[in-house]
């Protein structure tokens, strides 16, 4: 009888030892040898026979998606590729897991198993192929080893893990403050670059969009700003206050290919999305884009797209975008998050997250706090400082120095805990959580270890 994970154990001492008899490696077992390279090199050869090398093992996903991302690899010749890892039992999970219709699963360039059953390389949606490396084949040659590569520590660790050790807590928080400052800079001269170009109002609203697109939805809903611009919203805008709402999300929503009759739907509808599609009709709008662009799956009901689109007319009727800037002279947070947190999501939106789908239970602010401090941090601080006075500007760095951080982002999770790894954590507020992302951008995603700020 095998113990958990497959192994055999040893006999009672006097009797002679048999070889271990490894059955099958757990999807588990299987994510601590490739997240720790607890495997040697020669294990790693595709069905076709070619052997892999690890350069960057890649990030946990976290969430829907592939188990390792951004994973950088090579074979013989030397030449990288990067993409993403999948870890299975056997090769079929793959297709019977559904991952072959799921979109964020078009970017796997290695599917490691413990058992090639299809004797093919991996379907991907899009109809691309992932080679196969089955560790069955090299295990049962060597099963005895299979033990000590999961007793063993890993074979690698980012330098980051000691950072604090090294470099002394202070040290750290300085370096990240820094690589924070970069990424403000970065987002100073982007917007002064397209205010310039279209203007302040524009620039704003495109914005402020984006950061409302969370959920895999931001650059659509940047798209979505360009296609109906500001200029033609704000005329909305100067609606009696009655319709004034109604127009707004029907100019959007329109605009977005998310009204029923866009998607083909077919049934009843409420009398709100009713109204919509017919001022929408009315409006002798553009060319609608296709709703293909919207991610509508892997989304939390309160993230829809339309839900968000809903959010943004509620933010836009009383005025343009720049008056937001005066939120930061709000002299606390919750004084400089307000003018989000106070819209709540009323009548149809009270209950509904989608013009195609049945009533949910969602919350009641469109905006929470969370968002807030993202919108002030990604988009109220860097328009500040490309276009605003110089007391603006000096109330800008004043929250760029105090902001506290939106939340923890998955993107750099990893960072954080290898940090706090030996004992020490350090503290993380927006402007650090910026650093961390510019980080694991432009470093820890770019094969970057050993010789970013921290190594």
């Amino acid at each position: 009888m095998s113990a958990p994970g497959g192994v055999t154990p040893a006999p009672p001492a006097g009797r002679p030892a048999a070889p271990p008899a490894v059955t099958r490696l757990s999807e588990s077992q299987l994510s601590r040898l490739w997240r720790g390279r607890r495997f040697p090199q020669g294990a790693l050869v595709t069905r076709a026979g070619v052997p892999v090398r690890v350069v960057f093992q890649g990030r946990p996903g976290r969430g829907p998606g592939p188990d390792f991302r951004n994973a950088v690899i090579c074979g013989p010749s030397g030449v990288t590729l990067r993409g993403d890892i999948e870890l299975h039992v056997r090769a079929s999970d793959f297709a019977a897991h559904g991952h072959v219709r799921d979109p964020a699963y078009a970017s796997v360039i290695l599917h490691v198993v413990f058992e090639d059953d299809t004797g093919i390389d991996t379907i991907l949606p899009g109809g691309k192929t992932a080679p196969v490396i089955a560790l069955a084949p090299w295990v049962a040659r060597r099963a005895g080893e299979i033990e000590r590569w999961l007793a063993q520590p890993a074979l690698w660790r980012e330098p980051c893990h000691h950072a604090v050790q090294r470099l002394g807590a202070a040290a750290v928080a300085s370096s990240i403050e820094a690589l924070g400052d970069q990424r403000l800079e970065r987002m100073v001269a982007a917007l002064a670059h397209d205010i310039r170009a279209g203007g302040l109002e524009q620039a704003l609203y495109e914005r402020l969009l984006a950061a409302l697109g969370y959920g895999g939805n931001s650059a659509t809903m940047l798209a979505l700003a360009r296609a109906l611009r500001w200029q033609r919203l704000e005329a909305l805008a100067a609606a009696p206050p009655a319709v004034r709402r109604l127009a707004l999300e029907a100019a959007l929503l329109g605009q977005a290919g998310l009204l029923p009759a866009q998607r083909g739907h077919r049934g009843p509808l409420h009398p709100h999305v009713e109204a919509l599609a017919s001022a929408y009709a009315r409006m002798a709008a553009a060319p609608a884009p296709a709703a293909a662009g919207w991610k509508l799956w892997g989304v939390r009901p309160s993230n829809m797209p339309a839900r968000r689109i809903a959010a943004a007319a509620a933010l836009l009727e009383p005025g343009p975008p720049s008056r937001l800037l005066a939120a930061l002279d709000a002299p606390t947070v919750a004084g400089l998050c307000a003018p989000f947190l106070a819209l709540r999501a009323g009548g149809y939106w009270r209950d509904h997250h989608d013009p195609c789908a049945g009533p949910a239970r969602l919350p009641a602010a469109f905006i929470g706090r969370s968002r807030a401090l993202e919108i002030a941090a990604n988009v109220l601080i860097p328009a500040a400082l490309a276009a605003g006075p110089a007391p603006l500007r000096a109330r800008a760095r004043w929250w760029w120095e105090r902001l506290p951080r939106p939340a923890t982002y998955g993107a750099t999770r990893f960072i954080e805990e290898a940090l706090a790894s030996e004992g020490i954590r350090v503290p993380v507020n927006a402007r650090r959580a910026q650093g961390l992302l510019l980080l694991q951008k432009d470093w820890c995603t770019q094969n970057g270890c050993g010789r970013c700020a921290l190594s």
